[in-house]
């Protein structure tokens, strides 16, 4: 397995969730791909930032004619609509279980979002809401194609029963895009750890706090 490592600075100004890319210039990001040949290939680029109260997330996903139509909170199948996905493993311990430190979240691109909580068991409580704020913002070209989507995200560090420490803090993430396949209308999804099963944090990789 790759190791994978992406360093969070700490936020130096507001983000306002208006998606202004300009905000996010001065984040670290990774980006990554789902293999297809172009133009069709979906990319992702995605951005990290953190202040005391927040982890703050934003992917740039190039998707020419995204499509959705789940728009109630966990709504089932949201995850077949275009849109984002991240799970974090907030004590990094890189279990095969998705345990209660672990959370999943799912922001499809009419901002509807489907959110879980690990249980330490086969299934997840998918009754858990979380409290991250998010915000989706599509990406329109002057003859108004839509090429892709961005996508801001919170997370509070009290919901992951983390206290954030610059240079210290650790936590497992992986990023995800997901989606139908144009061709076969079958679900397709595209990664950053690579992962067949998602809800498996010893695939994850690692996010770590540092300075400005």
């Amino acid at each position: 397995m790759k190791d994978l490592l992406v360093l969070a600075k700490r936020k130096t100004s507001d983000i306002t969730f208006e998606g202004k890319l300009e905000q996010w210039h001065h984040a670290n990001r990774v980006d990554f791909d789902d293999g297809a040949a172009f133009p069709e290939r979906r990319s992702a680029l995605v951005y990290v930032l953190w202040d005391e109260k927040y982890l703050y997330i934003a992917f740039d996903v190039r998707r020419k004619n995204p499509r959705a139509k789940v728009t109630e909170r966990d709504g089932h199948g949201l995850w077949f609509d275009d849109g984002i996905e991240f799970l974090i493993d907030a004590k990094n311990d890189k279990g095969t279980l998705f345990m209660p430190d672990d959370i999943a979240y799912h922001v499809n691109i009419l901002d509807a979002v489907f959110d879980d909580r690990g249980t330490g068991g086969p299934k997840q409580d998918v009754s858990w809401n979380g409290n991250a704020i998010h915000k989706m913002n599509l990406k329109t070209e002057k003859n108004g194609e839509v090429t892709g989507y961005f996508c801001e995200v919170a997370v509070p560090w009290e919901e992951l029963g983390v206290a954030p420490v610059e240079g210290v803090t650790v936590v497992g993430i992986d990023f995800c895009v997901n989606g139908i396949d144009d061709m076969t209308g079958a679900y397709h999804y595209f990664d950053w750890a690579g992962l067949k099963l998602f809800h498996y944090p010893d695939g994850f990789g690692e996010l770590k706090l540092v300075g400005a």
